[in-house]
Parts: structure tokens; C-alpha cells; sequence
């Protein structure tokens, strides 16, 4: 049985945020009148502590605990062209809590005002700043939607510029083809709650304004080369238009030979989040692989010993 609150999300997101643009212009109007103000009070857990940080060109919200054993990278989705971190903040308190990480929030620039690669520069300048403070051991990149593609394309960019990589990487309903050439664009437009064809069509040029970067694989991570890559935990829903970025990522970092945790059902980001740092899921009420598969994930990957 699906969840409450799943429920509401896609009712939500049907009503408010599924669109048919008219134009590109209109697409970055209605997403960002939609996604750049927080539509809920944040709500923080009693010592985690909202901050800003600066620096190396970047700034962003900095969520803050008393004594991290670890660091998150969290990069927001919005299609590269709309949102904000402060919609974000209320999931990352929990991700903070629950793995004892102070959690950094980058502002990054957005399309088509900046289009590729400014997303990508930022994201390198965030994490070459939390470098200043964690070993790389103990940083995870984490991004869900455009924020999912644009984790793993900073993975390869840090790979091929020779940088210390992230322990590990998650991503959620990853948009990882910018070159729009995925069929469940298509076949998933009447199934999916946020996106139509047209929302991805529309947003052809925006981010990636030539066939040249569209095809970069900084911007289309599903295209790219995994090999040395951390391990990788992905999920997504199959009624998604976004379902098969993620399979294709999966599918070819697993051929690099990347450790891969991958699950694809229903549940939401909020739902992927452990209860405590020893791992234990969140229970779905309507699948029960998720706490068995990300809870072995965590585990791995999250428990951090001294």
C-alpha cells in the first residue's frame, strides 16, 4: 500500500508542477515560480544547526552538527535551471542527524543564464572547499534529479582532473541525458507526477546549449566512462521519465566495474533516509526492498570508524 505522504507528493506535484510548456522561456518561468521558495517551514532536529558558508567562489547553506564524523555534498535538483537549497533543507537536517555529517548545500549557478559548465565548475569549487575540511574518505556527493546528473558528472570531472574522489555517491531519479534521448521520456510522460515530454524538449538548449555539451558527458553522465568511480547507490521510480537515465548509469558503471546499489520502485527521496547511523531504513510501506538494500548500502559505506 503506498504511502500517505507519497500520496500527497504526487498529488502535489501533478497539480502544481506537471505543466505542458509553451515555450522554454515559459518552462524556466513556471519552474522557478514553483521550485525556488519552500512551500513548508523547515524543520531541524535539536542540534543540527543552519549556517552559510562561503568561499573558492562558491556559497551555499551549511547544516551543521557537533561533532561530524563525516561530510554531504548535496547538490539540488531543478532541472539546472531552477531551485533553491532552502527547499532542501528540512531533508538534508534529517541526512545530518542521521549520519552525524555536517551537510553543505552549494548554490550553484544556473541555466540558461550560466549554462554548461558552470554547474559543474561550482560543484568542483564546493568540494574542493569541503576538502579543506574532511579527508575525502569522508565525503559524499549526493544530488537528486538535475543534482543527481550533476553528481555524477562531477564524479568523472574529479576523476579526470586527477582530484581525491568522495567515498561514495548517491543519487536519486538521476537526469543524466541532457541530449534528451531517453525512450521513457516518452513512454513515461502520462505515468510521471513532475514531467511531461514537452518539459524536456522545452529544455533542449538551456543547460547544454550546444550539441557539442549536450553530448559532453559531464552533462549527460548516462553516456559516460565509469571506470575508478566510488560505489554508487541510485534509485528511481519505472514511472518516471527520468527511468532511463538511471538504468544507464547502472548499467555502465557496473561494466566499469563500479559497486553499484541499485533499486527501482516507488518510493520518494524523503523515504531513503536511515533512522539512525547504524544503518536501519526507513520502512516503505509499499516495498520492503528498500530498507534491506539501502540498509546494506549504509552500512558499507556510511558507517564511519575511527
Amino acid at each position: 500500500m503506498v504511502s500517505l505522504a507519497a500520496r500527497a507528493v504526487a498529488a502535489y506535484s501533478r497539480v502544481v508542477l506537471k505543466r505542458q510548456p509553451r515555450s522554454p522561456e515559459h518552462l524556466v518561468r513556471h519552474l522557478r515560480a514553483r521550485l525556488d521558495h519552500n512551500p513548508l517551514p523547515v524543520l531541524l532536529f535539536p542540534g543540527v544547526k543552519r549556517q552559510t558558508f562561503a568561499g573558492n567562489g562558491i556559497h551555499g547553506e551549511w547544516l551543521s552538527v557537533g561533532r561530524p564524523t563525516q561530510a554531504v555534498l548535496y547538490l539540488h535538483g531543478g532541472g539546472y535551471v531552477a531551485g533553491v537549497t532552502s527547499t532542501y533543507l528540512t531533508l538534508c537536517g534529517k541526512l545530518a542527524r542521521a549520519l552525524k555529517a555536517d551537510v553543505y548545500l552549494p548554490s550553484y549557478r544556473l541555466a540558461p543564464e550560466h549554462p554548461f559548465p558552470a554547474a559543474i565548475d561550482d560543484a568542483i569549487a564546493a568540494y574542493t572547499l569541503l576538502l579543506k575540511q574532511f579527508p575525502a574518505n569522508r565525503i559524499t556527493i549526493m544530488g537528486d534529479s538535475a543534482g543527481g546528473g550533476l553528481t555524477l558528472g562531477t564524479l568523472l570531472a574529479l576523476r579526470d582532473r586527477g582530484m581525491p574522489l568522495p567515498k561514495c555517491a548517491v543519487v536519486y531519479s538521476p537526469y543524466a541525458d541532457v541530449t534528451q534521448s531517453m525512450d521513457s521520456r516518452r513512454y513515461n510522460a502520462k505515468k510521471d507526477d513532475m514531467f511531461t515530454h514537452g518539459t524536456f524538449t522545452a529544455s533542449m538548449n538551456l543547460y547544454g546549449q550546444t550539441d557539442e555539451d549536450r553530448r559532453n558527458p559531464y552533462a549527460s553522465p548516462a553516456f559516460g566512462d565509469y571506470h575508478g568511480i566510488p560505489p554508487l547507490f541510485i534509485t528511481v521510480s519505472e514511472d518516471e521519465c527520468l527511468r532511463d537515465d538511471a538504468h544507464m548509469v547502472a548499467e555502465r558503471a557496473r561494466l566499469a566495474g563500479v559497486d553499484v546499489e541499485f533499486v527501482s520502485a516507488g518510493a520518494r527521496v524523503a523515504d531513503l533516509l536511515p533512522d539512525d547511523a547504524g544503518g536501519k531504513a526507513r520502512r516503505e510501506e509499499d516495498n520492503t526492498v528498500y530498507p534491506a538494500v539501502l540498509a546494506s548500502f549504509w552500512k558499507r559505506w556510511f558507517l564511519v570508524r575511527s
